[in-house]
């Protein structure tokens, strides 16, 4: 019987057939460009409504500002599960294709708006094609590279690209800002073009498609005839999600998960608004300078969780982040009354904390749950966050009016949500294989009355 802090399966081994570089860089510029039009909103959001609602009052646009961010959080929700369960049944690499392509003409659509309702729609509608991308698309990486360091540093290249896509976010800020928020939204568009080259560049993971031969040799089998492993690979993906056997981590992992999201989406995603109301005017060059300063932290803390990982357990690694989050957001945002430079440093520090559980958990998805569900269990977890991060964004506006009007104590307020996710690791549970020390001339292979992902020996074209 398995230890009670160890995961009952092995961890992923699989073929990489010389697809591992073209699948890391179709998901880095999925994920990039996410960002980017993730970001776009927290830029432009104070202008644009402003504008849109022809007022200059702090509560209403906070109001109106939160009321948007929910619509984006509850489409990034659905479009977690939905997309994470077409990627279970029909394949990875279209599915992929499509939500990218989602997001980005949506987010195109925004420069269009006339009212605040159309740009929630909008961004509904980029939530939708986000929340899918980001699920599938670290399963997607997660199932091309070979596990331990691989695996590692594959997570941390696909979590720079969040901190890059921000960045894009600020450059472009700096070029169109004085032009209006309508051409940052057009910028939005530039994805689209990626899906052509994962169309033609990339296939599905090894694992994936030895799922779906299994699948179909099995559909010819009388089910009484099926040990419960060949059960599972026709099963549906939502049953197995919480099964007894996945049931304790998928309740952890998405703790997790709606630990870091509330606490970046709905507290530390005002740090620009904060920085309006502290300088007192539009801010461009400020609001770029500190999105770019926290995008380089947020790289810095992706570089540094592959030696996080080897270092130490997953608890271990999760307790780091969210205690640094903890400390670094509610610091910045209680400790800084009057806008200057140092406002930069601390958006640093934010960045490198805010990103660890995030890239950590990416990881830890692809350890935590076999082929057959992954995808669906990755996209109910961090669905939940952001139902709950949601909703904790339409609370903002309450926050804000309830401090007088303050950003940042509604920010810090709602940044101490990071508690729940420090608690939750101390139950987190370490794979049985977390490197590459085992013998790769023998395949691992799953035992009768186990749910072990389907195993084949690592052979890769890489060198």
């Amino acid at each position: 019987m398995a230890s009670s802090n160890l995961l009952d399966h092995g961890v992923l081994l699989v073929k990489t057939r010389g697809t591992y570089f073209p699948t890391l860089l179709a998901t880095w510029l999925g994920e990039c460009f996410d960002a980017m039009d993730a970001t776009i909103y927290f830029i432009a959001m104070y202008p644009a409504v402003s504008q849109l609602l022809a007022t200059k009052d702090a509560v209403q646009i906070g109001w109106h500002g939160s009321s948007i961010l929910f619509c984006f959080m509850l489409g990034w929700a659905i479009g977690s599960v939905v997309f994470g369960y077409v990627a279970d049944r029909l394949g990875r690499k279209n599915t992929l294709c499509l939500t990218i392509l989602l997001y980005a003409v949506a987010c195109g659509l925004c420069a269009l708006v006339q009212t605040t309702w159309q740009l929630a729609l909008c961004r509904f509608a980029v939530g939708l094609g986000i929340g899918g991308e980001i699920a599938l698309g670290a399963v997607m990486l997660g199932e091309t590279s070979r596990p331990g360091k691989q695996r590692a540093w594959s997570m941390a290249a696909l979590g720079t690209s969040f901190g890059v896509g921000c960045m894009l976010c600020g450059l472009f800020n700096f070029g169109t800002g004085e032009l209006g928020w309508r051409y940052l939204f057009a910028v939005g568009i530039i994805p689209a073009l990626v899906t052509l080259y994962i169309r033609f560049k990339i296939s599905e993971p090894q694992c994936f498609e030895e799922l779906q031969k299994k699948r179909y040799d099995l559909q010819s089998v009388p089910k009484i005839l099926l040990k419960r492993h060949e059960r599972d690979l026709i099963a549906n993906p939502f049953a197995l999600a919480f099964d007894k056997r996945n049931r304790h981590s998928m309740i952890i992992v998405t703790l997790l998960a709606t630990s870091a999201i509330v606490g970046y989406w709905a507290g530390v995603s005002w740090m620009p608004a904060w920085i309006n109301q502290l300088t007192g005017h539009e801010a461009v060059a400020e609001r770029s300078t500190a999105t770019l300063s926290m995008s380089i932290g947020g790289f810095l803390g992706a570089l540094l969780l592959p030696l996080l990982v080897s270092s130490f357990r997953y608890s271990t690694v999760f307790k780091i982040g969210f205690i640094g989050s903890l400390i670094a957001a509610v610091g910045t945002f209680m400790m800084v009354r009057t806008y200057s430079p140092a406002v930069n440093f601390c958006a640093f520090a934010v960045g490198v904390a805010t990103y660890i559980p995030f890239i950590a958990l990416q990881i830890y998805v692809v350890d935590a749950f076999s082929t057959e569900l992954r995808g669906t269990a990755s996209g109910i977890a961090w669905s939940f966050g952001r139902v709950i991060a949601g909703l904790a964004a339409l609370m903002t506006g309450p926050l804000i009016a309830m401090f007088g009007g303050s950003y940042g104590t509604a920010a810090a307020c709602v940044s101490l949500v990071y508690l729940l996710g420090f608690a939750a690791a101390f139950f987190v549970r370490q794979p049985k294989v977390q490197n590459e020390n085992h013998d790769r001339r023998k395949p691992r292979t799953a035992q009768s009355g186990s749910h072990a992902p389907i195993v084949v020996a690592v052979q890769s074209n890489q060198r």
